[in-house]
């Protein structure tokens, strides 16, 4: 799964039909129960196996987290361990209030990856990460919304009708502008000069776009705009 998703990212970031992408579990159960404990012998036993391990993990992340359109994760049931790492690489994160949430770790001496503890750290803040990691505690959907690793909680009937209204309020929004947003938000926690630069130029992208005249005429016609992403 790790392995197939920087692929599969590519594919709906490069598919101008898609305005938004959605991450969610198969089935209720679970949005991602973690790490197959029981494979760890097999396949992190050694420091090479966990290396070619944790390059899956990280590159699948990182391709979620780097993608230029709207990526919201859409919990239900348990997001326990890499499940919360896959979840804290989209942008959003809505809950149904029967998610739980935890990354246990400590409760296994597992070493919880740089790129992961970053990740965290510019989701959350060092205080919240620094609870995550040390306690191991599960969290419900209503205490995660609470400490900010959610952005909404909705009733697992309604769960659905929600998320969709959700992102078809993101897939209605001008795509330039978010685009411009997300990579000026990874700019601004990473510092990097050259993140920077491609910002602006997202930036200054929007303001000489078709998209943005049709903002601007929508506005005044009182009517909704129809942005084509260009």
């Amino acid at each position: 799964m790790w392995q197939g998703l920087p692929e599969i990212v590519a594919a709906f970031e490069a598919d101008p039909a898609v305005r938004c992408i959605v991450v969610t579990g198969a089935g209720t159960e679970a949005f991602a129960a973690g790490a197959d404990i029981s494979e760890f012998e097999g396949n992190r036993a050694t420091e090479d196996g966990a290396k070619v391990y944790d390059l899956a993990t990280h590159m699948a992340t990182a391709a979620i987290a780097g993608c230029n359109k709207p990526v919201v994760a859409a919990v239900r049931g348990f997001c326990f361990g890499g499940g919360m790492a896959l979840a804290m690489a989209c942008d959003l994160r809505l809950a149904a209030d029967d998610a739980r949430f935890c990354i246990p770790a400590a409760k296994l001496s597992v070493g919880y990856s740089y790129d992961g503890t970053s990740a965290l750290v510019a989701r959350l803040g060092p205080a919240l990460a620094t609870e995550l990691l040390f306690t191991a505690r599960t969290y419900s959907a209503h205490e995660a919304l609470m400490k900010g690793i959610v952005h909404a909680v909705a009733p697992v009937a309604d769960f659905d009708n929600v998320v969709k209204g959700y992102v078809a309020a993101l897939a209605a929004n001008a795509p330039l502008t978010i685009k411009a947003a997300k990579t000026a938000i990874r700019a601004i926690i990473s510092g990097n000069a050259a993140e920077r630069e491609v910002a602006e130029a997202n930036i200054t992208a929007c303001m000489t776009s078709d998209d943005y005249r049709e903002g601007r005429k929508a506005f005044l016609e009182k009517r909704k705009p129809t942005f084509q992403g260009r």
